[in-house]
C-alpha cells in the first residue's frame, strides 16, 4: 500500500498529525481528462488536503473543497469521504506555467491569488457546514492553513506538494497537516515551529525516499502513535440515476425544449469523463418526473 492516509498523536496528545500520498488517485484523473502539469500539481494540492479533511470525518459524512481563484484553471473542486475515497476536477485541466528562475510549477499563477476558498461538510445534520475564506496566497497550503484557523479555529501547519514528470504525470503527491489541540504547551509549539520551519518539501521527502510513515514519525516526538491507516483512492459516484435527477431539475420547459430541437441528451462527468447518454424515450420519462 503505497498510497495511503496516515492519522497520528504525538506530544502527548496534544498534536493530531496527518500524512497522505495519493498520486495514483491523482494520476487516474489526470489520463482521463488530459491534464496539463501545472494544472495537475494545482488539483493535487487540493485533492491532497480533502482527503485529509476527509479524514477527520466520521462514517458516511463527507467534505467538499472549492477553490475559486482569478487564475486560468478557474474552479477547482474535490470531495472525499471517511474512507479514503477521493474526486477532483477542474474548470480548465489544460493550462501550465512554470516559475520562469526555476524549473517548478507555478500553482499560484494558475489558480491565481484572488477569489475564494469553501469547504462544505456535510455531518448527515440538517444543514451542511459551510466555511469560505478569501484567497490569501494561491500556492494553497498557507491558504488551507488559514482556512483551519479562521473558520474552524483550529491552530494548523498545512504542507502540500505535486512533483510532475516530463510525462505528465505525478510522480508522487501529497501533504500533511499538523494540528494543536487545545492547550498545547508553549513548548511543544516551539519544538514544532523549528521542526517544520527545517523541513525539505513534500516532493523533496518523497523524491529522497521517506514513506508517509517517516514523515509521521519525523513531525511527531517519542509518544508518537498511530492511530489509523486508510487507503486513497479515486472514486467516482457519478450515476446515470444522477445525471438523470440533475436533468429533472431542469425542470418541464427546458427538458421539453431538449426533446423538440435535440431528441436526446449526452451528459459528460467533470471527474471521471464518462458520459451518459438519455434518448428521446429516456427523456420522455424524466419529463413526466419532472415539475
Amino acid at each position: 500500500m503505497n498510497n495511503y492516509l496516515l492519522k497520528a498523536l504525538a506530544y502527548d496528545k496534544q498534536v493530531r498529525i496527518y500524512v497522505v500520498r495519493c498520486e495514483e488517485a491523482l494520476n487516474e484523473i489526470g489520463e482521463r481528462l488530459n491534464y496539463f502539469p501545472s494544472a495537475l500539481a494545482a488539483v493535487g494540492r487540493v485533492m491532497a488536503f480533502t482527503s485529509m479533511m476527509g479524514g477527520m470525518l466520521k462514517l458516511e459524512e463527507t467534505v467538499t473543497v472549492k477553490v475559486d481563484g482569478d487564475g486560468p484553471i478557474g474552479l477547482i473542486m474535490a470531495e472525499a469521504d471517511a474512507h479514503g475515497h477521493v474526486r477532483a476536477y477542474s474548470n480548465n485541466p489544460h493550462c501550465h506555467f512554470e516559475y520562469t528562475d526555476m524549473k517548478k510549477l507555478n500553482v499560484k499563477q494558475t489558480v491565481g491569488t484572488m477569489g475564494y476558498i469553501s469547504v462544505i461538510k456535510d455531518l448527515k445534520l440538517k444543514e451542511p457546514f459551510i466555511g469560505t475564506i478569501p484567497i490569501i496566497n494561491g500556492e494553497l497550503g498557507e491558504d488551507f492553513a488559514y482556512y483551519l484557523a479562521v473558520s474552524e479555529q483550529v491552530p494548523s501547519v498545512v504542507s502540500l506538494g505535486v512533483l510532475v514528470d516530463e510525462n505528465n504525470k505525478a510522480v508522487n503527491a501529497g501533504g500533511f497537516i499538523i494540528q494543536l489541540l487545545p492547550n498545547t504547551k508553549e513548548e511543544v509549539i516551539d519544538a514544532l515551529e523549528k521542526k517544520v520551519n527545517n523541513l525539505p518539501t513534500m516532493t523533496e521527502l518523497f523524491s529522497s525516499g521517506y514513506s508517509i510513515d517517516d514523515i509521521g514519525k519525523i513531525l511527531g516526538d517519542e509518544t508518537y502513535e498511530v492511530v489509523e491507516k486508510l487507503p486513497v483512492s479515486f472514486q467516482c459516484t457519478c450515476s446515470k440515476e444522477r445525471f438523470g435527477n440533475g436533468i429533472i431539475s431542469l425542470g418541464k420547459k427546458d427538458i421539453q425544449e431538449i426533446i423538440d430541437q435535440d431528441h436526446k441528451a449526452n451528459t459528460v462527468c467533470h471527474f471521471c469523463g464518462k458520459e451518459y447518454d438519455f434518448d428521446e424515450e429516456e427523456l420522455k420519462e424524466l419529463l413526466n418526473s419532472a415539475k
